[in-house]
């Protein structure tokens, strides 16, 4: 994902930083990564924040690194704690998603630096990962137990109420085998699986699974030797 270079003047996108300047910090920026505009989103490492998720300072002004990735980091200025930011002047690529910059909100926030928006980005409630929010945590062998319940939710954890998707539930660790799983349709983001049954004592955890999304494990579950 290309940065886009849009003429931002030197730290045009701060609105406002600690007295004495103690919102900045010198850093060294590894080589290699092309023109870096002011307002440009840095890692920890100085690496630029592709997707701003891990955003942790801003570029103050713009540095011209390079092409070779083996060549001699290059001396800079971000912008470290303590500030605010004006979001539409920051360093955002054209194809950056509203999710992105509001991940990258969430990330900066955490150093300190606080993104004002002109016009606040939205959510796009996406379906990203997996959550379990109910599984029984004991039961006894042969004995249907449950339910399990697991939601659909997109990046910031929110619940995807719209949708549908197929999620599977199966057997994550444990020594025996299970029944009552398989392949749900969520309901407005939830799947239920009314009740499982697992075949000999000892400890399990379980797993969902949907195309496309990020799988989730359960917490381990206790089963007991049937009486």
């Amino acid at each position: 994902m290309e940065i886009s270079r849009a003429g931002v003047r030197n730290a045009e996108f701060l609105l406002s930083e600690s007295n004495g300047e103690r919102s900045r910090e010198l850093i060294l920026i590894p080589a290699g990564q092309g023109i870096l505009p002011a307002g440009t989103l840095l890692k920890a490492d100085n690496i630029k924040a592709v997707d701003g998720a891990d955003a942790v300072k801003v570029l103050y002004g713009q540095v011209d690194t390079g092409e070779d990735d083996e060549g001699l980091d290059v001396k800079g200025t971000a912008v470290a704690r303590d500030a605010e930011v004006h979001g539409e002047l920051l360093g955002w690529a054209g194809d950056t998603t509203s999710d992105e910059k509001l991940l990258a909100a969430i990330s900066l926030a955490e150093s300190g630096i606080v993104i004002r928006w002109t016009t606040k980005p939205i959510a796009s409630n996406t379906a990203h990962h997996l959550q379990f929010v109910q599984v029984p945590i004991a039961g006894e062998a042969g004995e249907a137990t449950g339910p399990v319940v697991a939601h659909i939710n997109d990046v910031f954890g929110a619940l995807v109420n719209g949708s549908s998707a197929s999620v599977t539930l199966a057997k994550a660790s444990g020594t025996g085998t299970i029944t009552g799983g398989g392949a749900k349709a969520a309901v407005n983001g939830v799947v239920t699986w009314d009740a499982v049954t697992f075949s000999a004592a000892g400890t399990y955890t379980l797993g969902v699974t949907a195309s496309g999304l990020t799988s989730a494990t359960s917490d381990p579950i206790e089963i007991t030797a049937a009486a």
